[in-house]
């Protein structure tokens, strides 16, 4: 094997550990590797801190070299580095896919994504901007902005969606009262007619929204019945956890 083709290797093999911890034959899966190429490149990228074991010491996830060297590329990175433990812990948690967003302007932008195992998927919205209005993470992020920012926000014509996109500022105006009240927010098919979602945010040391973690899924069957509150507060829980870590 040539040290290009190794190199390919092993970041095709890093990058299916970043999609979700594994242990070696899960990996061979994901990558279509032989076990015994996956078992020497998660050896030598555990060498180097670029993956780690986990409690049960046979299952690999992302290292803090990773961290290390995304936070020295941009802000943005560094904190999509830091996210991704805790993204993995919502989908184990909650059963549905978690992301990440960070405020662009009037718009979301969505950083990662981790998805479940189940086979109703949703798409990857990494990389999508959206307006604040139309989704839950854009919610929590305007929530938290100064009044005048959000009524200039709600003074000027909001996009429509669906049928059940809101954009009647008096309403938004309440909602976003629920939103600093509750400290998460529910939007149910009001940027895509079979979509659901819950986003918390995420503050800096400075008590600034730097952006927001959310779980979304498909409406026939997220939430569960019931289960609103306590997947609210556990994505809340969640996002508290992060901002911690970032003081």
């Amino acid at each position: 094997m040539s040290g290009v083709q190794s190199i390919e290797r092993a970041f095709t093999v890093l990058r299916a550990v970043a999609t979700g911890p594994a242990g070696i034959s899960e990996v061979a899966r994901r990558v279509d590797l032989p076990t015994s190429t996956v078992a020497r490149l998660l050896g030598t990228l555990e060498s180097l801190g670029v993956v780690s074991r986990i409690g049960d010491g046979v299952t690999y996830q992302v290292g803090p070299t990773v961290a290390e060297l995304a936070t020295a590329a941009d802000g943005s990175a560094g904190l999509s580095a830091a996210s991704r433990l805790f993204l993995v812990e919502l989908v184990t948690r909650v059963g549905e896919t978690a992301g990440l967003s960070v405020p662009d302007g009037d718009e979301v932008l969505y950083l990662d994504q981790v998805d479940t195992g189940t086979q109703v998927q949703i798409r990857d919205w990494s990389g999508n901007r959206l307006p604040l209005h139309v989704v839950s993470s854009g919610l929590v992020m305007l929530a938290h902005r100064p009044a005048a920012e959000i009524e200039g926000y709600l003074a000027r014509p909001l996009a429509t969606y669906t049928e059940r996109t809101v954009t009647d500022p008096a309403t938004l105006r309440r909602r976003l009262e629920v939103a600093r009240r509750d400290g998460f927010i529910w939007t149910v098919k009001e940027f895509d007619v079979g979509l659901t979602s819950v986003a918390a945010p995420i503050f800096s040391p400075s008590g600034a929204v730097v952006g927001a973690l959310h779980c979304h899924g498909p409406s026939f069957r997220f939430p569960p019945a019931g289960a609103e509150e306590r997947i609210g507060a556990l994505v809340r829980e969640v996002a508290a956890r992060l901002t911690a870590r970032l003081t």
